[in-house]
């Protein structure tokens, strides 16, 4: 055995290859020592406050997962038509069937249908979530359908009278909007029977946070000049499109 392949330690003689494999696992020993003092610093930094993913998601110090700007993610608050009440003073009519099966013998399904000669109208009230972000704007719309006909698209007037209040608020009076359109992805209205949306323009959400309360009235404007269309028209349901930045809220009343 040469000096070039001993190396004479502590009196000890440690063959040359062993020097090698003992330097390279000190440094890896030395590695994961930093890389376990890093991670315990980024934990302690993390844990004490926000954590930004990137510019659109964060995680607060109390673990909550926020969305930001375009991260944000939209959701529907929805009403089904059958919880309604009829304490209007003029419902639509439930009695008519509005489908049945191809041979015309089941007891077949209904819908709310509203006349083209008077105003029918629904009542309801809407809580807005949890998970709503807070002072974003609201979009209410409604969906519906025809039992004979085919509409223009544009001959079909909805209106929606409404109150709106934060908790702990008053509510002030009512606002009424209304809408003779349908959104661009039913397409043009081809046949009876179509799945149709009517789209209300934004309602304002300064000052909303989550529980707020709409009180609502729903009804067909047929006495509006724009609503023309000559038969009745179901209503599938009445929804409202919303913001939302969490899961749900910290607190029970509070964001």
């Amino acid at each position: 055995m040469t000096m070039k392949e001993e190396v004479i330690t502590q009196n000890r003689l440690i063959p040359g290859n062993q020097v090698t494999t003992a330097r390279s696992t000190g440094s890896h020993r030395f590695i994961r020592s930093i890389a376990m003092m890093m991670l315990a610093v980024m934990s302690h930094l993390m844990s004490a406050q926000d954590v930004k993913i990137n510019t659109n998601m964060v995680i607060e110090a109390d673990g909550t997962v926020r969305l930001d700007n375009g991260a944000t993610v939209w959701n529907d608050l929805m009403v089904f038509p059958d919880a309604t009440t009829k304490g209007g003073s003029n419902p639509p009519e439930w009695g008519t069937t509005f489908k049945r099966n191809a041979g015309g013998t089941s007891k077949g399904v209904y819908l709310w249908m509203f006349a083209p000669n008077q105003e029918e109208e629904l009542h309801f009230t809407v809580q807005i979530p949890h998970d709503y972000k807070e002072g974003s704007d609201i979009f209410p719309h409604v969906h519906w359908t025809t039992a004979s006909g085919t509409p223009s698209g544009s001959n079909v007037v909805w209106g929606l009278e409404y109150t709106l209040i934060a908790l702990g608020g008053s509510f002030p009076y009512t606002v009424t909007i209304l809408s003779g359109s349908v959104v661009p992805e039913c397409g043009a209205p081809s046949g009876t029977g179509q799945h149709l949306i009517s789209p209300f323009g934004p309602v304002n959400g300064a000052g909303l946070g989550i529980s707020s309360i709409l009180v609502c009235r729903l009804f067909r404007a047929a006495g509006d000049a724009a609503d023309t269309f000559p038969n009745d028209v179901g209503l599938l349901g009445f929804d409202i499109h919303y913001e939302q930045d969490t899961q749900g809220s910290r607190e029970q009343w509070t964001k």
